[in-house]
């Protein structure tokens, strides 16, 4: 089954080298890391609330892309839209501005 794992390169609670990298290379392929550039842990919030770190981005400049890959990645996966497939797995959608990935199709 395919996975994506979304984290964020700023976060000092539970960092992407630690966690998300850690299963991405466990698994053979079709799998999908991605990282908002500059988010933060508590970003992925969709309301303020206890936050014990911060970064450069605000929570909604991290929301907007984490909910746009999210979105297309559970649409496409779940059989949904399957004309989705280039916006998930072709190379353009890689590059993303602002999130970092290297996918394994």
């Amino acid at each position: 089954m395919p996975t994506q794992h979304i984290g964020d390169s700023a976060n000092t609670i539970a960092k992407v080298a630690d966690n998300q990298q850690k299963m991405y290379d466990a698994k053979p392929s079709r799998t999908q890391p991605r990282a908002i550039t500059d988010g933060f842990h508590y970003g992925f919030e969709d309301s303020s609330g206890i936050s014990c770190d911060s970064a450069a981005i605000t929570r909604a400049t991290q929301l907007k892309p984490t909910h746009g890959i999210t979105n297309a990645w559970l649409l496409h996966t779940l059989g949904a839209d399957t004309s989705l497939h280039d916006h998930v797995w072709d190379p353009a959608a890689q590059n993303l501005a602002g999130v970092a990935n290297s996918a394994k199709p």
